[in-house]
């Protein structure tokens, strides 16, 4: 039942008892009978009526009016964010009983400001969490830079030393290798290289030679013209040996005075040219001392050469060379001597 009809009912019911007891009081009297105090009476009765109509529409309008004011400050307050002011009702409804839709409204608004101020609040706390979630990613993000380019830069000293290092390593293979004062290989670069260069030939099954040479009477120019002269001939001699080898042969100083030379691939008779034309470079060259001084230098020489498989040995082929540098060297010195590894004999040999 709405309000309205209440309202009218209950106006109603105000407005007939004073006239109910106003019939109750002038029945059977002398005023029943008068035509004015009747008339009076209708018209009382009419005006009572038509308030019964209207005046419940204008106390609805002028309820509903405060309440509609209300809502408006209530919708006001929402706007700007405060949901925590409700708006007042009565005890709910019993079952069964119909509410007034204005009251349901405000119900309804009331409810809607809760759930309104419930999901605000999660939405600040997702917020809040966003914002959190973000600044530790944005430190997790300065950590890994950090740590990135200190990665960066220890990759970058990494590089450098490594750079270092493998220099340091060639340098060392290098100085290990190679003799320090004539820069030929030295004694353990030459055996290294002969075992590799063995090794080969036993698959090619090309022949392979050795040269020894010996400065005679090096001893000598030490002592009469001192050390340091003593270097100046072992340079040059590197000089001339290296200008009459192929490229390919490898050149060592293996001991004092004492050089080598290895020829993948010639014959007994082309390291036999070789050796003839390092004998005569070094018989012609003019070996300069400190000032004008001046010194007449002869080498002795001595080869060998291997051809079949069974004969090619580290050992063997060095000392059979070495062999015949010792022929050289007792034979008068400044000659060429070979070794033949079939007939175990040493032979001169006659360089034009």
């Amino acid at each position: 039942m709405c309000l309205v009809t209440k309202l009218r009912m209950v106006f109603l019911v105000l407005v007939l008892i004073p006239q109910v007891i106003m019939f109750e009081m002038t029945y059977q009297s002398a005023l029943a009978a008068d035509r004015t105090f009747g008339q009076a009476e209708a018209a009382s009765l009419a005006s009572a009526l038509l308030l019964v109509l209207a005046l419940p529409g204008l106390v609805t309008d002028w309820i509903v009016g405060r309440q509609m004011d209300v809502l408006r400050q209530f919708c006001s307050r929402i706007k700007q964010g405060k949901y925590s002011e409700r708006l007042v009702l009565p005890n709910e409804p019993r079952d069964g009983e119909d509410e007034d839709p204005l009251l349901g409204l405000i119900r309804d608004m009331n409810w809607m400001a809760r759930k309104i101020e419930t999901r605000e609040k999660e939405l600040r706390k997702a917020i809040d969490d966003l914002q959190q979630y973000r600044c530790r990613i944005d430190e997790q993000n300065r950590f890994l830079t950090a740590a990135n380019t200190e990665l960066l830069a220890t990759q970058e000293r990494l590089r450098e030393q490594s750079a270092e290092l493998e220099n340091a390593f060639r340098r060392m293979q290098v100085m290990a290798l190679t003799d320090p004062l004539t820069a030929l290989a030295n004694r353990r670069c030459f055996f290294e290289a002969l075992e590799k260069c063995l090794a080969s030939t036993d698959y090619t099954c090309r022949p392979l030679s050795m040269l020894i040479f010996d400065i005679d009477q090096f001893k000598t120019i030490n002592d009469d013209y001192g050390h340091q002269a003593g270097d100046r001939v072992l340079l040059e001699m590197t000089k001339i040996i290296q200008a009459n080898i192929r490229n390919g042969d490898l050149a060592a100083r293996i001991g004092g005075d004492e050089y080598a030379a290895l020829l993948p691939g010639a014959c007994s008779s082309e390291a036999g040219r070789m050796a003839c034309s390092i004998q005569a470079a070094v018989a012609d060259h003019d070996f300069r001392l400190a000032g004008d001084e001046r010194v007449a230098v002869t080498a002795s020489i001595g080869i060998c050469t291997f051809t079949r498989l069974s004969c090619f040995d580290t050992e063997k082929l060095y000392h059979y060379a070495d062999q015949a540098l010792y022929h050289s060297k007792h034979s008068g010195r400044n000659c060429v001597a070979v070794f033949d590894p079939d007939t175990r004999s040493v032979n001169r040999i006659k360089c034009a």
